[in-house]
């Protein structure tokens, strides 16, 4: 895949497209909790590294822009322990995302963000370009709608 400027297509075109300075991405206010913990990201998800992200240009889930994905923020639980969620954006949509986004962006600390998936090691998944994925989150497949409540924990 080739950039308008006939550039190898990179995860990095991918994440500009969704998180980027033309992408109208702003920190959420409760954001600032989750900044306590170092710095912020904008993260992405179908990831930026994949096929189905996105801003990847023969993505079956591509847009234009993230505003097109669901809007997420990060904020501590409130539950008094030092456990961090994801939470329906309602900046903009009173409701929080209508469910019919064809990605998510919300902010995550970078210590997180950087270290996904750093301990599995792509030769222990054997995939290969352009194989399609579907991630699923065992524990979490009561988590269907932006009604429900899911609290993520360190397991290990």
């Amino acid at each position: 895949m080739k950039t308008s400027s006939a550039g190898k297509w990179t995860s990095d075109n991918s994440r500009n497209v969704v998180c980027g300075t033309n992408s109208s991405w702003s920190v959420h206010p409760s954001d600032a909790s989750v900044g306590s913990v170092g710095s912020v990201d904008c993260d992405e998800y179908a990831m930026a590294s994949t096929h189905e992200s996105g801003g990847y240009p023969k993505s079956v889930n591509l847009v234009t822009s993230g505003t097109k994905c669901a809007q997420l923020f990060t904020d501590k639980m409130g539950d008094g322990s030092a456990n961090f969620g994801l939470h329906a954006n309602t900046r903009t949509a009173t409701n929080g995302p209508s469910g019919t986004g064809r990605c998510g962006r919300a902010a995550i600390p970078n210590e997180q963000n950087q270290k996904a998936f750093s301990g599995f090691p792509a030769p222990t998944w054997r995939m290969l370009d352009g194989d399609g994925f579907f991630v699923t989150l065992p524990g979490f497949e009561h988590c269907t709608s932006t009604a429900t409540t899911c609290t993520w924990r360190k397991i290990g």
